[in-house]
């Protein structure tokens, strides 16, 4: 097994969690979300001897691949081998970090969003996943405009309906389709 294959799929995991596993506290995380996610343990010494952390020669066993290409969306190792840059199971994803609900948000609490090059939107939660537009800079909604949304995804384009902009009949929205939205911060309701 190339050694190149298996440090591909150690980057892709850092993706999908949503930053690089660089102290003995992130591989004790990763093993404790494997476990959750795949009901299936890897030791946190697994993962470090992957990654090099521990400096030894890793040869690491294929179930061990297998059970870290299903947490990341693949079938398995041999999958992830497989899949090229647009292959359909490429195109899938799984979310396990940066990601913010409409359960999660208070009603009345605001969330401030940017996205390139230069939109900058705050937002209320009015309840029950529906918000309205407090500011808005450089973007194509407006202060007022209202719409749904269940769920905010850091580095995601974030995908709105019922969008309600300047009075008119509700219509579908996409912000930040190429780079994705940044979700800067949470604020108390103003």
């Amino acid at each position: 097994m190339e050694k190149l294959t298996y440090i591909k799929l150690c980057k892709a995991i850092e993706e999908t969690i949503g930053h690089s596993i660089t102290t003995p506290k992130d591989f004790e995380q990763l093993a404790d979300r494997i476990f959750s996610h795949q009901h299936t343990a890897i030791s946190p010494s697994t993962l470090k001897r992957l990654w090099g952390y521990a400096g030894q020669e890793c040869h690491p066993r294929l179930l061990t691949l297998d059970i870290l290409a299903r947490f990341i969306g693949y079938r398995d190792f041999s999958s992830f081998e497989k899949a090229r840059p647009g292959d359909k199971e490429a195109q899938s994803q799984l979310f396990l970090s940066g990601m913010l609900t409409d359960k999660q948000i208070e009603k009345g609490a605001c969330l401030q969003l940017s996205w390139r090059p230069d939109r900058l939107c705050v937002i209320e939660h009015l309840g029950e996943g529906r918000f309205r537009v407090l500011e808005a800079y450089n973007t194509k909604l407006s202060v007022g405009d209202t719409f749904v949304c269940h769920c905010f995804i850091n580095r995601e384009p974030l995908y709105i309906n019922h969008l309600i902009h300047l009075g008119q009949a509700p219509i579908c929205y996409v912000a930040g389709r190429k780079d994705g939205v940044t979700i800067l911060q949470l604020l108390q309701g103003r």
